[in-house]
């Protein structure tokens, strides 16, 4: 690492919480006795940086030498587990909607997949190469106060999107159950019509709920195997679709109103720039909030190069799924009658043909689609909210707890079968967000490539005292928080007309302002950055000024090779069982 082949140069500045540290006893579970009772304070090893409990965590730590076993092909079967999903499947619809032929609607995913993966690829080096999780590395710039602020941002969506997805899985478990009991569909319904589920659906609801428990507890070294394991199901599942649909259509899809572009209104001149302008943005936010913490995942990378495959692999596979979704509801319109996007809902016809033959198409598709929200629950939803929620209380939350902690308020707290029902304001709230996470996106980008030239403390994030405090009473960083609102703000009027108009109603947002939120992502995110580096230019923070970056890395070996040997110690003493070695970290 970069840390030992600068150690010669002792002259140079170094960083106050690294020039005098020693590894800090947390505490260990080795004995017979926490093996098998409840601990209200999670696992500690000896932590590299931090001082006390309260401040880090074996999870929260740098990932260590032995626990980074994530390669270049894990990042292929992460992308493709995260790019198979039903919400990439139907991105086109809207765009097609709004007057944008299915060709601009490509255009725009391909542009907008093409510089998220480039976003995601550099902001992803960070983790890769000081592999510390997102809420430690937002310290850097914001500090630590604010810094919370801008992971709370984060969580929040996270888990709002969990309970989403869990809605989403639930169907898919609705549909199986269906095709194993057909009188499954005939429950009586007590639950008010203007609740957005019916009791069948909740039923199917809570067994996917708990199905999706275990799957939650699937430990950060291991769950790459579940990613590759669902790479391979995804694909079949929705090519089953498209091949079905694309049967029952005689063949072709020409004559469909999606491909001549007569199956809605149409858009001309500068009306059709800014609606593809608008589905761009709308594209570059379905990913901005990986693009922005993305280093809860490249952090568990073997070398800083095996996650640089993203920027090939984001545009590439999300084009295809994109293209088929297309390709299936123009196909569904001659083969069912109508234009159907939700492959769900074409499944569904298949359990409701009557045979034998497609009740077991349906039910071996609807297990496909269930492993498929699975694994999008897990990649891009429950390990960043984990993240997020042990940032505030490291000493009681680690991975799994903050996992398990997020499904629960995500799927019963935030009631996600009502917000897909009936809340079209918040769902307008969840897609403008990004004019939030891209200036925070580009910010953490500009501080660690162009203000400090990749020279950073990795101990100084873990001490509260340290370079990244900035003021000792606020321990924010002006610089950070001024250019996050002059990213964001601007666009403020647009994103509420955006929501009011979601609602069928009106606002006196002037077009101007409708505009630039069309744009809000790429105005937030140069905005913020060039706004930051000019901050720093001309009013920099010399305290944290570094010659050379410290990574701790030979304080993270040593601490990581005596831990090795205590759990190996521990094995021979206890042989932990296959179940145990299986979601064991």
């Amino acid at each position: 690492m970069a840390s030992q082949d600068t150690k010669p140069f002792s002259t140079d500045k170094v960083s106050p919480a690294s020039s005098n540290i020693e590894p800090a006893e947390t505490g260990h579970v080795s004995n017979t006795r926490s093996r098998y009772r409840f601990n209200l304070a999670v696992r500690q090893e000896e932590s590299s940086f931090a001082a006390t409990k309260n401040a880090s965590n074996a999870d929260f730590d740098p990932i260590p030498p032995s626990k980074r076993t994530w390669n270049w092909g894990a990042y292929v079967a992460y992308w493709m587990a995260d790019a198979w999903a039903v919400s990439n499947w139907e991105v086109a619809s809207s765009m097609i909607a709004v007057g944008l032929s299915w060709k601009m609607a490509i255009g725009a995913c391909v542009l907008g997949n093409t510089i998220m993966g480039l976003v995601i690829t550099i902001n992803g080096r960070m983790g890769a190469t000081l592999h510390t999780p997102f809420p430690v590395l937002a310290r850097m710039p914001f500090g630590y106060y604010f810094s919370y602020f801008v992971v709370l941002s984060r969580c929040v969506l996270a888990i709002v999107w969990l309970g989403v997805q869990t809605t989403t899985g639930g169907q898919c478990m609705e549909v199986l159950l269906t095709c194993i009991w057909p009188s499954f569909a005939n429950i009586h319904n007590t639950i008010p019509d203007g609740e957005g589920i019916t009791t069948g659906g909740m039923i199917a609801f809570l067994l996917y709920f708990l199905l999706q428990i275990p799957f939650l507890c699937i430990p950060y070294t291991k769950v790459q195997y579940f990613f590759a394991f669902k790479s391979v199901i995804a694909p079949i599942v929705f090519l089953a679709v498209f091949g079905d649909t694309l049967r029952r259509a005689g063949g072709t899809i020409a004559g469909s109103s999606v491909v001549t572009g007569t199956s809605g209104p149409k858009a001309f001149g500068s009306a059709l720039t800014w609606a593809f302008f608008a589905n761009l943005n709308g594209v570059l936010g379905n990913y901005a909030t990986l693009g922005l913490n993305i280093a809860d995942f490249s952090r568990y990378a073997n070398k800083p190069s095996a996650q640089n495959v993203q920027a090939i692999v984001i545009p590439i596979i999300f084009t295809i799924v994109g293209l088929l979704g297309i390709f299936t509801a123009a196909a569904a319109e001659s083969a069912y009658g109508t234009i159907e996007w939700n492959p769900i809902t074409i499944i569904g016809y298949w359990e409701k043909s009557g045979t034998h033959g497609g009740r077991a198409a349906a039910a071996f598709a609807a297990i496909g689609l269930i492993i498929v929200t699975l694994g999008i629950n897990i990649s891009a939803n429950s390990i960043s909210a984990a993240n997020d929620l042990m940032s505030f209380y490291p000493k009681y939350i680690n991975i799994r707890r903050g996992q398990l902690l997020a499904a629960f308020i995500g799927s019963w707290a935030f009631v996600p079968w009502k917000i897909l029902a009936s809340a079209a304001k918040f769902l307008a709230f969840l897609g403008g967000y990004t004019i939030f996470l891209g200036p925070m996106t580009s910010i953490l980008i500009t501080d660690y490539y162009i203000v400090r030239r990749t020279n950073v403390s990795v101990p100084d994030m873990y001490n509260f005292h340290g370079m990244y405090r900035y003021s000792p009473a606020f321990a924010s960083n002006w610089r950070a928080v001024a250019a996050f609102f002059i990213g964001c703000v601007p666009p403020l009027p647009g994103f509420v007309n955006n929501i009011v108009v979601a609602g069928k109603e009106t606002t006196g947002v002037s077009i101007g302002g409708q505009h630039l939120f069309a744009i809000g992502y790429i105005y937030s995110f140069f905005a913020a950055g060039i706004f930051y580096w000019g901050f720093n230019r001309f009013f920099p923070h010399l305290e944290s000024k570094m010659d050379h970056p410290d990574t701790g890395e030979d304080i993270i070996a040593a601490n990581d090779a005596k831990n090795v040997n205590m759990r190996r110690a521990s094995y021979a003493e206890h042989k932990p069982s296959i179940v145990t070695r299986a979601f064991e970290v």
